[in-house]
């Protein structure tokens, strides 16, 4: 019955903010990422670190965890909310 229910909400939000063409990144709490050639990445609304080194990163989003594969990755500015990595990217993924 709950899972019911957060899927019914999931969908009320999603067709709302469709609807009133709303950004969906913040008012659905989505992590917005951009890659910028191979070597630049931002993450919006992530939730957390799970793994750092400077040939993989994963990280938390509400959507799954995102993997982040190369080398010489570097978190170059964190926020609460706003992440920015550099170094060479071989490699993305959403691992569900």
């Amino acid at each position: 019955m709950r899972k019911i229910n957060k899927i019914n909400k999931n969908n009320i939000k999603n067709k709302f903010t469709q609807a009133l063409e709303l950004p969906k990144e913040i008012v659905l709490n989505l992590p917005l990422i951009t890659i910028t050639g191979k070597e630049e990445l931002t993450i919006e609304n992530y939730k957390g670190i799970i793994e750092y080194s400077d040939d993989k990163l994963r990280i938390n989003t509400s959507c799954g965890v995102v993997k982040i594969e190369g080398s010489k990755l570097t978190i170059k500015q964190i926020t609460e909310e706003n992440m920015f990595i550099t170094g060479k990217i071989t490699r993305f993924e959403y691992l569900l």
